[in-house]
This record gives structure tokens, C-alpha cells and sequence, in this order.
């Protein structure tokens, strides 16, 4: 959803789920905030919905600045299926050095990681997990109010049947 605003060549291929990994908020953002991990986990009863987008490579490190890589977050390959083709891809993970487990996301952090989820329309269940995250307000009023304004925008682009 983002991602197709921020970097023009992304194209939707598909949405995947990928066992034994599990989605965590503790990456720590140089906000303060916890933002989202992949995490890899050893138990056939994790799993993530995610999406593979098509991207062309000269975009790559605008996403690359966009998604805080350098950061915080290093990018790796991962081998995904889909439709029965195997797809060899890159995402984004946090780095050892900055994962802290007792921080939370914004709340606006998490209304943007719930509409990706919904845009993708992953099953209910998976986003009312996200959704009973514990998250807090941003103290940072300028923010907060962009964030909020973006997230107005996207719901009623969806509302009105657009791609937002």
C-alpha cells in the first residue's frame, strides 16, 4: 500500500504465509518507539502474512531509506513460494543491536500495520493479533498529527475503492 506511494516500479506479485516466523514489535526506532521484526522462530505454529512486491532494482535504495535500512534494520534474502513458484527475495529485519522487548509501537504505528493487513486482507484472526498489541501515544504532537492525517487519507482512499 505504502510502498507502491513510495517507490513507483513496486507492483504487487502476491500475499504469502510464512511459517515458523512471527511478527514482533521490538525494534527499537530512533523515536523511542518499537517498530515491526520478522522474527524467525523454530515452531511450525508461527507464522506471518506478508506480500511479495516486484521491484525494480535502480528503486531499491530509495527503499532502502525508507524502510531504515543502515539503521537498525539490515535487508536479507528469503526464499518464499507462491502459486507454486519459488521467489527469492529481500526484507527487512531488525538488527540484534537493536531489538528491545519492553517497548511499544505508537498507536498510529500500529493503525498503519493493521490497514497493510487489511489492504493484503489477511484473515481476521491474524489482524485482530496485531490489533491487541499493546501500544502508547506519541508524545510528539507534530507527528501524531501527520501520522494521523496519513492514515485518515489511506482509509478513505479504500473507502472510495482506491489503492491507498
Amino acid at each position: 500500500m505504502r510502498l507502491m506511494e513510495r517507490v513507483p516500479s513496486a507492483s504487487l506479485v502476491g500475499v504469502i504465509e510464512l511459517s515458523k516466523h512471527s511478527l514482533s514489535f521490538h525494534k527499537k526506532s530512533i523515536d523511542g518507539s518499537s517498530k515491526c521484526n520478522l522474527l524467525h522462530t523454530d515452531s511450525e505454529t508461527d507464522f506471518v502474512h506478508g506480500a511479495i512486491y516486484e521491484v525494480d532494482p535502480k528503486h531499491k535504495s530509495e527503499l532502502d531509506r525508507f524502510e531504515a535500512k543502515g539503521y537498525g534494520y539490515i535487508d536479507i534474502q528469503i526464499k518464499l513460494q507462491h502459486q507454486g513458484r519459488e521467489y527469492t527475495c529481500f526484507t527487512y529485519v531488525a538488527q540484534q543491536s537493536h531489538i528491545v522487548d519492553n517497548l511499544k509501537p505508537y498507536h498510529w504505528y500500529k493503525k498503519l500495520v493493521v490497514l497493510g493487513a487489511r489492504y493484503l486482507q489477511c484473515p481476521d484472526s491474524y489482524v485482530l493479533s496485531i490489533e491487541s498489541v499493546e501500544s502508547v501515544e506519541d508524545t510528539y504532537e507534530k507527528r501524531k498529527e501527520e501520522m494521523d492525517t496519513l492514515i485518515e487519507t489511506i482509509v478513505n482512499c479504500r473507502w472510495r475503492g482506491q489503492a491507498g
